[in-house]
This record gives structure tokens, sequence and C-alpha cells, in this order.
């Protein structure tokens, strides 16, 4: 999914908008929908706070991918990496059509990289093209940034709080993402796995990703008692 990045990032090609639980997201998942209709006269920027594990990564994925699949110009960036890269990574990113920027808090502490980040957005603006998607665990209004004038910048467009996925949502994530996998996971091992691990995203993909290994290597079905064996529940 690679081919259109303007950064040298592998992202997985397995988080898409396909296998997004929208869950009660609906309203922010079209919004991002929309911005690859042409018709709709989109935001330049499309803030998304949430705790983390919830999803905000995902839907970054998923935005480079459809972009991708279109043939368009992305860029994505994950300032929580930011010691690999220098600031000057941000030169030019407005000539894209989409710029997913992940993890915007991560840059508490950054001056240097808040005073790029700024600027870039107004190159964005000026030139009135490239669409920015931005996350970070507070809303804009509640950032900890040094540097105020970026913080007034990220709430120049519209700002939505990512909500957690119930329990069913979550079940319905397992099953499918194991279907994804050629694996099949009853819904009563998806509850029995959601009652006893971690309810974020990620630990739950995690603990997946380790039965799916488990899975294959010793060729078992995902039952409750091999699921309780595998993760030592």
């Amino acid at each position: 999914m690679n081919t259109q990045l303007s950064l040298p990032v592998q992202l997985p090609d397995d988080e898409t908008f396909g296998n997004f639980i929208v869950g009660s997201n609906a309203l922010l998942v079209a919004q991002l929908m929309a911005l690859f209709d042409p018709s709709v006269d989109s935001p330049m920027i499309t803030y998304i706070s949430g705790e983390s594990g919830v999803g905000k990564s995902h839907l970054l994925y998923s935005v480079c991918a459809e972009a991708d699949q279109q043939g368009k110009w992305i860029s994505y960036i994950d300032l929580q990496q930011i010691d690999l890269w220098s600031i000057d990574v941000l030169v030019g990113l407005e000539q894209c059509d989409y710029i997913c920027v992940d993890n915007v808090h991560a840059l508490k502490g950054h001056r240097d990289w808040q005073v790029a980040l700024f600027d870039l957005i107004n190159r964005v603006k000026e030139i009135d093209h490239a669409r920015l998607v931005i996350t970070g665990i507070a809303g804009p209004g509640q950032m900890e940034l040094e540097l105020p004038d970026l913080q007034s910048r990220l709430a120049w467009g519209v700002s939505f709080v990512l909500q957690r996925l119930n329990d069913e949502d979550c079940i319905h994530m397992l099953v499918k993402r194991a279907g994804m996998r050629g694996i099949n996971l009853p819904d009563e091992v998806g509850l029995y796995l959601l009652n006893r691990s971690k309810r974020d995203t990620k630990s739950l993909m995690k603990a997946l990703n380790r039965l799916d290994q488990l899975s294959l290597q010793q060729q078992r079905k995902l039952t409750i008692p091999f699921v309780k064996q595998a993760l030592d529940f």
C-alpha cells in the first residue's frame, strides 16, 4: 500500500474502512469517506481524539488505503517516531492530496516540531489542496503543547472524539478479523477473550495475533479451553 506514500513507511494492509467496526462512530467515518467525494466541500483539517487503543491509527491507515486505491499522493507520519525523522520531512507535504498525522500529542516538549507542523498547516491553507487528518489523545483545546498557535490551527477544521466499542461490537470485530485470517472464532470464545483481556482494540488484536500463531502451530481450533491455555488466563 505504500506506492504513493511520500515517506518510506510500510503501513498495515489489513486495517481499512472495510474492516473498521463503526459502532457509535458513524458520523466520523462518514466524514472521512466524504474526503474522497469531489462534490463535497471538505474541511481542511479533520481532527480525531480518543483514548489510546480505540482505533485512531486504524482510521488513518484506512484513509491511506482508500487514497492509495484512487492513486492519490499520500503522506503518513507517526509523531511518536519523530526521533527517526528530521523536521525537514514536513517540507513540501502541502503538495500531497492527503496528509495523515498520527499522535500529535507526542509533540509535547518538541517546540521545533510544533513550529514545523504549524508552518505546514499554514502552507496547506495557502495552497488549499491537501486535506489533513490528525489524531491525538485529547482535543485541540486540551492539548498540552508549548505553541498555542498550533493548538488554534488544529481547531480550524472539524473535530471528533472516537468512541470506544461496546462489548457486542468488540466481539464482532474479533470474529471479523479472525475470519479475515481464515480462522473460525465462535462468539462465545470472543466473549470469553473479551472478558479476560484488556478491552482496547490494540490489546485485543495482540491477543488475536497470538492465538492465530499458536493455533497454526498446534493445529488447534479456537475453543475456550485452548484460549485459556494459550493466553494463560
